[in-house]
């Protein structure tokens, strides 16, 4: 889905919707489900200038010792000072007529609205962060789309992160035939 801040009659305010459609085999509805127990709930509190990619896969290293390997979270408060995030653009490519555009780079006060953080792994276990984000800059000007956490640094306050990671499961990335993207799968893990 691709939302703009207007609707089609320009009103601000309103968010118009517009559905996209992949070059591969539609797989409509799509329904992923995976039970994965127990859980453990954490609440994070970084410090002003910590490198959240950094943290984050320092935090997880040690709860997947103990065999919780997959996870959500959800960014709650905070500023940071840089950052790097990508939007989804139309290409020229017929197979693949969506993708990632270049970084927008912000640096100085951003607020952080909110962000959906996805914690899954290559197929060699390897830490995998991915993370929808909206922010405001220092001009209150509101940004959004795919946040790059290796990129981002905590700013004056500190930031808030709310974790839930889980055992039995873990988000692993495959390959897509819809969307022709690489995207993280529920897979069942044994502890």
């Amino acid at each position: 889905m691709k939302m703009s801040n207007k609707s089609a009659d320009g009103h601000p305010g309103f968010v118009e919707v517009r559905k996209f459609l992949h070059a591969g085999q539609q797989s409509y509805p799509r329904t992923l489900d995976l039970e994965a127990e127990p859980a453990e709930e954490l609440r994070l509190t970084l410090a002003p200038g910590t490198k959240v990619g950094a943290a984050l896969r320092e935090v997880l290293a040690h709860f997947a010792q103990r065999g919780q390997r997959g996870g959500v979270g959800r960014i709650c408060a905070g500023t940071v000072r840089a950052l790097q995030y990508h939007r989804i653009e139309n290409t020229s490519d017929v197979d693949r007529p969506y993708d990632y555009g270049p970084p927008y780079l912000l640096d100085g006060v951003i607020t952080m609205v909110t962000g959906a953080i996805t914690i899954g792994q290559n197929p060699q276990g390897q830490i995998l962060l991915h993370c929808h984000a909206g922010f405001l800059d220092g001009n209150g000007t509101i940004h959004g789309g795919h946040l790059l956490l290796d990129t981002v640094e905590v700013g004056d306050d500190p930031l808030i992160i709310r974790l839930c990671l889980f055992s039995l499961g873990a988000f692993v990335v495959n390959s897509d035939e819809e969307t022709r993207f690489s995207l993280l799968h529920p897979t069942p893990m044994e502890s």
